[in-house]
């Protein structure tokens, strides 16, 4: 059994990764973004036409 020691090591900081790989994440999160934002509006049309159809019933 070891005794705790009086003045404990800091934790070490984790390496940051490689600025390359941020910017590919960043790339692909802001791609993924565009996409989601795409479907979104897609489909918001295709409600809004399923209501003009309806008489805009739905509610």
């Amino acid at each position: 059994m070891t005794t705790p020691q009086l003045f404990p090591k800091p934790a070490k900081r984790m390496k940051q990764p490689p600025k390359d790989l941020l910017r590919e994440q960043l790339a692909t999160a802001a791609d993924e973004i565009i996409r989601l934002r795409a479907e979104k509006d897609h489909l918001e049309q295709q409600i809004n036409g399923a209501r003009a159809a309806l008489g805009g019933e739905a509610a």
